[in-house]
């Protein structure tokens, strides 16, 4: 814990003790790590006794139900807005660009906006408080990290708040094997399980529940896969066809960059998703070798330096294809 971190601490507490209503958001097309740490953060706020929602633009994905029995998590619509220009902070999470809360964002301009995040701060931010910690495996995990400060290390977690939390943590370490992964995390993890979490049935709702839906979607994209002559970049691209053949939703699709990076040999996956007319989403995923959310902001995306994406508008899906390719090539070519 650094002393920058303990100041951005103490600057959010002074602010949530200030206030009086409080939204809590993370990105579109919300994964575990956003979900569990504005689950685990509510619950400390209704503790405090103060009003909060959830309020996401994307619905809550199924996999993930199992975190949100209370269904606190609520999906926007236009009919938020008269209580959210009212708010007086907002709160986002994991969020990498704060654009991606997308319609949420011209309606909390009025508010304190805080950012709780381990992605790189974007430019020309919003941001009255931010707590960001690059090195953090997780941003669950600095939510777990600040509750254990305002208690010194003695914060009790419920159930629920703990079940949300663990969620957060394996899926953005991989279940503790990726390379952000460190000692402290594991700490967490016996925290969470000494609150009352069970590990398997947590896994279970999230890794082995596969919708028939998605093995179909798999089964197309394993079809439509491609590599570089060298066999160290493979990707594919999942277009509307695709989804409507195998009777898929965007949900379905995570997950999908990560299994084809496994692949042997593969060095860097990605993925070219059509989720407009003329609108594509890039996911990016790399063994660790390679650094690639370079090639993401390349886009206007960013994200970790070894998982980032982007979101393209009015490009050819063809020319997407071969300006990724291009700058993984020369990457490659150049050791980097």
């Amino acid at each position: 814990m650094t002393h920058n971190l303990e100041k951005s601490w103490d600057e959010l507490t002074d602010l949530i003790n200030k206030s009086n209503s409080i939204l809590l958001s993370t990105h579109v097309n919300p994964d575990g790590d956003g979900l569990g740490s504005e689950i685990g953060f509510y619950y400390h706020l209704k503790n405090m006794g103060k009003e909060c929602r959830i309020i996401n633009i994307s619905p809550l994905p199924e996999i993930y139900e199992c975190i949100d029995p209370d269904r606190v998590i609520e999906t926007y619509s236009l009919d938020h807005n008269e209580w959210i220009n009212q708010v007086d902070v907002t709160i986002l999470f994991d969020i990498g660009d704060f654009k991606r809360i997308n319609e949420i964002y011209p309606e909390i301009k009025n508010s304190k906006i805080v950012l709780f995040d381990h992605h790189p701060l974007q430019k020309d931010n919003p941001y009255s408080v931010i707590v960001l910690d690059l090195g953090s495996p997780a941003t669950g995990y600095m939510v777990w990290k600040y509750l254990q400060y305002l208690s010194a290390g003695n914060y009790e977690l419920d159930t629920v708040s703990a079940n949300a939390l663990y969620a957060a943590l394996i899926t953005d370490t991989g279940s503790f094997r990726y390379g952000s992964t460190h000692a402290d995390a594991h700490l967490m993890a016996a925290h969470l399980l000494d609150s009352g979490v069970k590990p398997y049935e947590i896994h279970r709702a999230i890794y082995e529940q596969r919708k028939l839906s998605q093995v179909r979607l798999m089964s197309y994209v394993i079809q439509a896969l491609q590599f570089s002559d060298d066999k160290k970049i493979a990707w594919f691209i999942i277009d509307s066809e695709m989804l409507q053949l195998s009777g898929a939703d965007l949900s379905d699709i995570d997950g999908f960059t990560e299994f084809v990076r496994t692949i042997k040999g593969v060095e860097v996956a990605f993925m070219i998703q059509q989720v407009g007319e003329s609108t594509y989403r890039i996911n990016f995923r790399s063994s660790g070798n390679y650094v690639i959310n370079d090639v993401a902001k390349v886009f206007g995306g960013g994200g970790h330096i070894y998982a980032a994406g982007a979101r393209v508008d009015g490009v050819s899906i063809k020319k997407i294809e071969s300006q990724i390719l291009n700058q993984l090539i020369k990457k490659i070519n150049n050791g980097n």
